[in-house]
């Protein structure tokens, strides 16, 4: 009687898997996929796109006109240096020492910084190089956090419209 007692004591209930049961199951894991496909897709919406360009086509067109230009700019042999310093309160300082091809400073240019952030929405800043000592020009700009910065410098000639233009990523510390 003690071992009938026992066995009276331990009853299991076995669940057996019925239709429902997998039903409930599918549903579920389905409808958790749901939810998860949901959230990545308002995320994925919802922020930065990744879009630099507006018109991706039309700056692709004009690729050949940017060879052409550089290969007239190669042809210059202009030595266009530069230094970029950035003090505590935010304000870059951007030098830029233009030489021709026999070394002599090249006076008279129109030269303009762009400054953007790579990937950002945020609107390039734009400076204009005042000239100072021959063949030497420089521009201020404020407010410039630190961070990864795309520096491209522009300078034309205004007697035959010579340019040049060199591109530059650079980096501000705290």
């Amino acid at each position: 009687m003690a071992g009938t007692a026992a066995g009276a004591q331990q009853q299991t209930t076995e669940r057996k898997m019925t239709g429902r049961t997998v039903l409930a199951w599918l549903g579920g894991f389905f409808f958790v996929m749901l939810v998860a496909n949901i959230f990545f897709v308002y995320f994925a919406l919802s922020t930065f796109p990744g879009v630099v360009t507006d018109r991706a086509y039309e700056a692709g067109q004009a690729y050949n006109g940017e060879i052409a230009a550089s290969r007239a700019q190669k042809a210059l042999n202009w030595d266009v240096s530069g230094n970029v310093t950035r003090d505590d309160n935010g304000v870059a300082r951007i030098e830029v020492m233009a030489r021709d091809s026999n070394g002599s400073p090249l006076t008279g240019l129109a030269v303009e910084a762009t400054l953007q952030r790579p990937a950002s929405p945020e609107p390039a800043r734009r400076l204009i190089l005042s000239e100072g000592e021959l063949g030497r020009y420089a521009a201020e700009a404020e407010e410039i956090v630190p961070g990864r910065w795309i520096l491209q410098l522009d300078a034309r000639s205004g007697e035959d419209g010579e340019a040049f233009r060199s591109q530059n990523r650079i980096f501000f510390a705290e």
